[in-house]
């Protein structure tokens, strides 16, 4: 099987800023971006930075291979844009660009002439199927394993609530194989039941297991928008007005599981009343010290904050913090909270603090001390890409991307890089190609 994995040793490695040891063991990942400098790179760069301070990685662009653009007086633009659309549980990511195009119609007075040309900037002409390239990362290494298109063709979009789940044969330390997963409903494909497409690192290829058994009830969809949750060893597809679904994808037959949440959290059938990804941003399931986490945020100032863990069952869940965060903002900071805020993450390793956004700024809140632990300003008011928690394990730096064949592949390392931008600024996903 030819080699996907790039990164071929450099001879300019940029010194390390950082070591292990000064490291922070998590990280808040918001930009995902092309780098178009040119510059020689064996691989992705981290700038690391610690909650809540955000944390972006950048990707040289001759891993993404863009299509050259063509002469702007033919009227075709376009852009790439990136995103981190997961992260598993050991600090790999799943990172994702795409690449669309669209033609700006020319409106002349007859003459020919370029420059008495008028163009319609509307998106008329976009190629509403841009093309994409999915890459499986070690940030600390900066190793970057591009996976296979789907079914030969890079016009995927489809494919958007992909999850990624590591397994050690040890159950702890670096990852022997890896699966990257979505799951579709019966109403949505040809087959019977669920419809699990899945990439196995075993492999090298992707598949497609049908038939599998709906645990759901009839007559309600899974309304599935943030990032596939990796616990325990399956992956967690999340309907924010309902429960969650579950599945191992590294299994021979993968078995579906269903699990509500909270009994007053359930929501009647959203389908065609509100759009479900507003809910996204102020319900949130997520993973810390070991446990599954359920996050919601009342809609009634003081803006009540409830959390819930989910038992060893997987069976029910417990109220483990209830605070009104409107009486803290106003005493640490002697402001009047006027938007209901919105989630940002749950800190993977202390189960007590939920990171919120309010307005521009990215707050810690100690749900135990009632206490706000640290900010950061956002360069935009509100969050328009998810902040996904990346834990980094001490052993995360040294180990590979576990694939088939791997003695077939060359790899290289980059050192994590801290961000320089410590005002926690992110930038546009958009970039337009030069």
């Amino acid at each position: 099987m030819l080699s996907r994995l790039f990164g071929a040793v450099s001879g300019g490695l940029h010194r390390s800023l950082s070591t292990a040891a000064s490291r922070p063991p998590w990280a808040l990942i918001y930009k995902t971006s092309v780098d178009k400098s040119g510059a020689p790179s064996p691989g992705a760069s981290f700038h690391v930075n610690e909650p809540p301070f955000v944390t972006n990685l950048t990707v040289p662009a001759h891993f993404v291979h863009p299509r050259p653009l063509p002469d702007r007086e033919t009227g075709e633009y376009g852009f790439v844009s990136g995103k981190t659309g997961a992260t598993s549980s050991d600090g790999f990511l799943l990172v994702c660009f795409w690449e669309a195009r669209f033609n700006t119609p020319t409106i002349g007075d007859g003459s020919g002439s370029s420059s008495s040309a008028i163009r319609d900037l509307s998106w008329f002409g976009m190629n509403i199927r841009p093309e994409l390239t999915r890459f499986v990362c070690n940030p600390l290494s900066g190793e970057l394993y591009r996976l296979p298109d789907v079914d030969g063709t890079k016009r995927t979009s489809k494919h958007h609530h992909l999850g990624l789940l590591t397994q050690s044969e040890g159950g702890h330390g670096p990852p022997d194989r890896y699966a990257v997963a979505e799951m579709f409903s019966a109403d949505s494909c040809e087959d019977d039941g669920f419809v699990m497409r899945r990439f196995l690192s075993e492999t090298g290829e992707w598949d497609k297991v049908v038939g599998l058994p709906s645990p759901l009830p009839p007559g309600r969809w899974m309304h599935i928008e943030n990032a596939v949750v990796p616990f325990g060893d399956r992956l967690w597809w999340i309907d924010e007005s309902w429960g969650a679904i579950s599945a191992d994808p590294l299994s021979d037959r993968p078995e579906l599981r269903f699990v509500e949440l909270p009994r007053g959290s359930v929501l009647p059938d959203l389908d065609g009343v509100v759009f479900p990804r507003t809910l996204g941003k102020y319900r949130r399931v997520g993973v810390s010290e070991g446990k599954m986490r359920y996050v919601e945020v009342s809609k009634e100032n003081p803006f009540v904050i409830s959390s819930f863990s989910l038992d060893d069952g997987a069976s029910s869940w417990t109220l483990d913090h209830e605070v009104a965060f409107a009486p803290i903002w106003a005493d640490e900071h002697a402001s009047v909270l006027e938007k209901m805020p919105a989630i940002g993450a749950i800190d993977p390793l202390n189960s007590n603090v939920v990171y919120l956004i309010c307005g521009g700024q990215l707050l810690g809140l100690d749900m135990v001390k009632e206490k706000v632990t640290g900010s950061s300003r956002l360069a935009i008011p509100q969050v328009q890409l998810p902040l996904l928690p990346c834990v980094l394990p001490t052993w995360l730096e040294s180990s590979q991307i576990p694939s088939a064949g791997r003695s077939e592949k060359t790899t290289g390392k980059r050192e994590a890089l801290p961000d320089t931008d410590k005002m926690g600024t992110f930038h546009l996903e958009i970039e337009l190609l030069k």
